[in-house]
């Protein structure tokens, strides 16, 4: 069963914080598309300050220290050049956000095509990730101006946060599923599979033609 991205609860959260987080500013803030870098530029401080502070933990690791405090400086680096110069990126950033919801909705879509493997859940599930993606792709054309852009892309941002609460929690059904029918397996491993059955006794039996003359006569 597929679970990438879907470990732990605490991914989906994240992902839906952020993405409901930064559409209701580009929905209802002013300046939206500076504001949404400045917010991106402050979580990936975050992301470098954590970064740093786990490899310090883990300084007895060389492999595993050098690589976290290259993480950390990159995050910091690029966190402060955008917060502090976020006209850099204010131009692309309906662009990106577009890239983001296609590449995350379709994760969603296949994740969640596992979980109705195993849950039997409806198309109706998807239709909201179907709704991220299409949303993405209409990002990328953008056909209006900034500021309306800002807007749908707050609108569709919002879309897929609820997805992916929605994602989160049949998900965790899934795996719950998954986890029960893989325990019984375990514990009964000679148990045949459905819709096959148990063919191993059975013996192989020769038939021989009989004359009905004989036959009568044996009988007589």
């Amino acid at each position: 069963m597929i679970t990438l991205g879907y470990k732990t609860k605490f991914d989906s959260i994240t992902r839906a914080a952020a993405a409901i987080g930064i559409g209701l500013v580009m929905v209802f803030g002013g300046n939206a598309p500076t504001n949404v870098v400045k917010i991106i530029a402050i979580l990936l401080v975050l992301a470098g300050v954590a970064s740093l502070i786990y490899g310090l933990i883990k300084s007895k690791e060389n492999g595993v220290y050098q690589l976290l405090l290259v993480n950390a400086g990159l995050d910091l680096a690029l966190g402060l050049l955008l917060f502090f110069n976020p006209q850099w990126i204010v131009g692309v950033i309906v662009y990106a956000i577009g890239i983001i919801l296609i590449l995350l909705g379709g994760l969603q879509l296949l994740v969640l095509a596992g979980a109705m493997s195993l849950l039997g859940a409806g198309f109706s599930s998807l239709i909201l990730s179907i709704c991220a993606i299409v949303g993405g792709a209409f990002l990328l054309f953008n056909p209006f101006a900034i500021n309306v852009m800002s807007v749908i892309a707050g609108c569709f941002l919002l879309v897929y946060g609820v997805a992916e609460i929605i994602s989160m929690f049949k998900m965790s059904k899934a795996k719950e599923e998954f986890e029960i029918r893989r325990t019984a397996a375990a514990t009964n491993p000679n148990a045949p599979e459905i819709g096959t059955s148990d063919l191993t006794d059975a013996k192989e039996v020769s038939y021989e033609k009989v004359d009905e003359q004989e036959y009568q006569e044996d009988l007589d």
